[in-house]
Parts: C-alpha cells; sequence; structure tokens
C-alpha cells in the first residue's frame, strides 16, 4: 500500500506525532452579542443618565516572559498527550489542546490514518521551545513560538504492522505555533513549518 502523503508532523501530531505534537465537530466561529439600551429619564428634572464607562479590559499576562512560560507548559502538554494516544491509552486527549486550524488538521489526520488502515508509533521529543512575540488583545494574547521537536522515533504503520515511514521524513521538525488565549485558557491554534533551520 503507497501511503497518503503526510504533512510536515501531520500538522500538529505527526507533525507532532500522532499522525501528535495542534475537525470532532469543526468548530464553528463562537459569537456572542450582548446589547444593553438604558434610557432613563429624569422623573422630577427630565434629564437622561449617562451610561456608565465600559470596565477596562485586564491584560491576559503580566509581561511577555509569562505569556511565553503558559504558552510553553500548554505545548508541552498536548505533546505528551500526543505521546499517550500513540500508545493507545483511553485517556489520550490531544485535541484538549487545539482549536481552530490546529483541531481540523488533527481530525483530519486522524481519519486520513484510519481510512487507510495506518497508525503512528513511538514517542515525539522537544528539543526546544522558543518565544517569539507575544500580542495582547485585551483580555486575550497570541503567542507565536518556534518548536524544534525530534520525531526519529515516530514510526508510520500499516495495517500489518510494517514500518512504512517515508525514507526523507527527517529526524527533526521545526514549526512555528501559535497558541491563543488568557491564563485560564490557552489552546495551540495553528502550527506550520519554519523556513531556515532553526533548530
Amino acid at each position: 500500500m503507497t501511503p497518503p502523503p503526510l504533512r510536515p508532523l501531520s500538522v500538529l501530531a505527526i507533525r507532532h506525532g500522532s499522525g501528535g505534537g495542534a475537525a470532532v465537530p469543526r468548530l464553528g466561529a463562537r459569537i456572542v452579542a450582548v446589547a444593553v439600551v438604558a434610557l432613563g429619564v429624569g422623573a422630577l428634572a427630565g434629564c437622561t443618565t449617562e451610561p456608565e464607562p465600559a470596565p477596562t479590559p485586564t491584560a491576559a499576562f503580566a509581561n511577555e516572559e509569562e505569556a511565553f512560560a503558559a504558552a510553553e507548559k500548554v505545548y508541552r502538554a498536548y505533546n505528551e498527550a500526543g505521546n499517550a494516544r500513540r500508545t493507545g491509552s483511553p485517556d489520550a486527549d490531544p485535541q484538549q489542546f487545539l482549536v481552530g486550524a490546529a483541531l481540523e488538521s488533527d481530525i483530519d489526520t486522524q481519519n486520513l490514518l484510519m481510512a487507510d488502515g495506518l497508525s503512528t508509533a513511538g514517542r515525539a521529543t522537544i528539543i526546544s521551545i522558543n518565544g517569539k512575540v507575544s500580542e495582547p488583545a485585551g483580555s486575550v494574547s497570541t503567542v507565536t513560538m518556534t518548536v524544534c521537536t525530534d520525531v526519529s522515533a515516530l514510526l508510520l504503520l500499516d495495517d500489518a504492522g510494517a514500518d512504512i515511514t517515508p525514507a526523507d521524513r527527517g529526524e527533526v521538525v521545526a514549526l512555528e505555533v501559535v497558541i491563543v488565549g488568557d491564563r485560564q485558557s490557552l489552546l495551540i491554534s495553528d502550527a506550520s513549518p519554519t523556513s531556515g533551520n532553526p533548530c
């Protein structure tokens, strides 16, 4: 059987190993709109009440270093969940760390493997994580990092368990990873191959 073409570490998992480290029903845009109209007329004075100013949103993180540290923690947890999924752990759920394009990519990869009777095995080991930029927007931050991962121990297996890992797969994968959210909830929203050789 000729294996299907794989996106770099399957744009997250054989991007990060599961084929893990970022779609179940596809996420749609969650839009919550709340409109409040206040019209107040003073019964005696006949004046209108002034709307209260909107509260200033609290920054997601105190500084860039804190944002990088939180994002790295999330990515390392995601990578370990991907490793656990490849061992068959029933509790492993790398997708809990993903949203948007990263989640869709992982779901597509899992569906592709299942449809072709393929599976993955082995561990992905993070070599380094370097924060590039943290962009706060009110109470939400977007953190971009460069992640270097050793994938030399990852294998692509056919339905008979034979190793069909592409010979040109390479041993180290470099990804630019985007993580969004606040200190209560950070999720991997995208990952793409980096240019050059940052690892």
